[in-house]
């Protein structure tokens, strides 16, 4: 395996949002070489003057990665990072040409499952990765971020491909060495299934209440949903064959394991609300459903949380006639 020197390494984020912010802060602020693409040259311009604020439990500091709005000032990359909303990825794609060298990894960090058919209309299928990532990130505004929880973050390729396996491996000792935890799986969908059971069981319902991940568990109609609503998901799961490791009840630890490590985090659906944001319901919630109707399963929980944010998001959040 060839390892890219630190010096020598030519990383790109597509996306300021929280994840894209902390992730290229993080590996600012331990000295590796990295970029963000933003698509408003104006943010573009401030972040890039003010940096990024990084605040957390343990600490706050600032960082001062490259920010640009124009890819081709780049040139090509060792690897992309995609962290933009998956409602957006299409968008993306149209700018990516001139990241994009015959070496080069791209890499979808994003909520929802789906995301490499779209890639692959940049980028060759052994070109493509997928990940998971259990960082918390919540945007307190422009370039500054609350570093809500930790934990591990998982790679793969989207096909078995032995050369895209080994620069995954450099891409990981690079993210670990930085301070975000990663390692390379051999079959990354169950880990990509069990990111989306998790935003399955959050992010709709702290959407539709404002409440933080971990207030979830406080009250017993919020678990009462999200234990049916993570049902579906497993079920769905099963039929199609996705070996996630767990039973039922596992994975409704799991959902409540991760509700309590971000605790304080809010969901990235809950800030798209604050923010008067699209969602990503279509992409999670939305996908059970679709699923559902391909594979002859009902999932009414599913479908009446997606229903709900899709209407709230309508109405901007607020009910015509109520101030």
């Amino acid at each position: 395996m060839k390892i890219i020197p630190k010096s020598k390494a030519r990383l790109t984020i597509i996306g300021p949002g929280a994840m894209g912010c902390l992730l290229a802060g993080r590996l600012c602020h331990r000295g590796y070489p990295v970029s963000i693409l933003d698509y408003k040259a104006d943010r573009a311009k401030r972040l890039r003057k003010d940096g990024i604020e990084i605040l957390s439990d343990r600490e706050t500091w600032n960082a001062f990665p490259d920010v640009v709005a124009e890819p081709e000032a780049l040139g090509p990359q060792d690897w992309v990072i995609v962290l933009v909303k998956a409602s957006q990825t299409a968008n993306v794609v149209k700018r990516m040409d001139s990241l994009i060298g015959p070496g080069t990894i791209v890499l979808s960090l994003q909520n929802g499952i789906g995301h490499e058919s779209i890639l692959s209309k940049v980028a060759r299928p052994e070109q493509i990765a997928l990940g998971t990532t259990a960082q918390g990130a919540t945007l307190l505004g422009e370039g500054h971020v609350l570093h809500a929880g930790t934990g591990p973050t998982m790679l793969g390729s989207a096909t078995q491909d032995p050369e895209t396996r080994d620069r995954l491996m450099s891409l990981a000792i690079l993210l670990t060495s930085a301070g975000w935890p990663s390692q390379v799986v051999e079959d990354i969908y169950p880990h990509i299934w069990r990111k989306l059971i998790i935003n399955v069981g959050i992010n709709a319902l702290t959407a539709l209440t404002g409440l933080t991940n971990g207030d979830l568990l406080q009250h017993q109609e919020s678990l009462y949903l999200q234990d049916l609503a993570i049902a579906e998901a497993w079920n769905l799961s099963v039929k199609k064959g996705i070996d996630l490791g767990l039973t039922l009840e596992e994975t409704i630890e799991m959902v409540r394991s991760v509700c309590k490590a971000t605790s304080k985090n809010r969901s990235s659906m809950l800030q798209d609300r604050i923010n008067s944001k699209s969602t990503e319901i279509d992409y999670i919630n939305g996908a059970i459903t679709e699923m559902g109707k391909r594979l002859g399963i009902t999932t009414p929980i599913n479908k009446a949380l997606s229903l709900l944010v899709r209407l709230n998001s309508r109405l901007g959040w607020k009910a015509p006639g109520l101030s």
